[in-house]
């Protein structure tokens, strides 16, 4: 990826709604993320990557939990808003097997407080709340794969 493209990326990311992304492409990973009217790009170096199979096209966008909310610029028009996985992994609901899920509809949630777990190359990530909110559905199954 050239400075050309990588420039045109950002000034696209900029005029959309698009709170954050991630982009890799040609062995450069690029992440972008808007903070109060800023935006701020890191790019990592280019790693060797092992060659890929082909495979089925993945669909863009899994979410793992949606909350009710007060209205936001980012809500939908029936004021729902989505907590999306910051990875690719795979969905938890609780802890281990046998425990209680750390979240089901009807429960209120406050900022900060852990929904679900998403294990991704072995390793066990908390998925946070970023705002307090009630949980309305759960939108995957347990040990369901999952990505932004």
């Amino acid at each position: 990826m050239d400075l050309e493209r990588i420039q045109e990326v950002i000034r696209m990311f900029e005029a959309s709604a698009i709170s954050e992304m991630e982009l890799e492409e040609e062995g450069l990973r690029m992440r972008l993320k808007k903070q109060h009217a800023e935006t701020i790009a890191t790019a990592a170096a280019p790693a060797a990557q092992p060659p890929q199979s082909p495979t089925a096209p993945v669909a863009a966008t899994i979410p793992d939990t949606i909350l009710e909310t007060a209205p936001t610029d980012e809500a939908g028009d029936d004021g729902l808003v989505t907590i999306d996985s910051p990875m690719v992994g795979t969905f938890f609901a609780a802890p281990g097997p046998g425990d209680p899920a750390f979240v089901k509809p009807g429960d209120r949630v406050d900022e900060g407080q852990t929904v679900c777990i998403v294990e991704a190359m072995k390793l066990m990530n908390e998925v946070v709340s970023e705002f307090p909110a009630v949980i309305v559905k759960v939108l995957v199954e347990n040990a369901e794969p999952v990505e932004y």
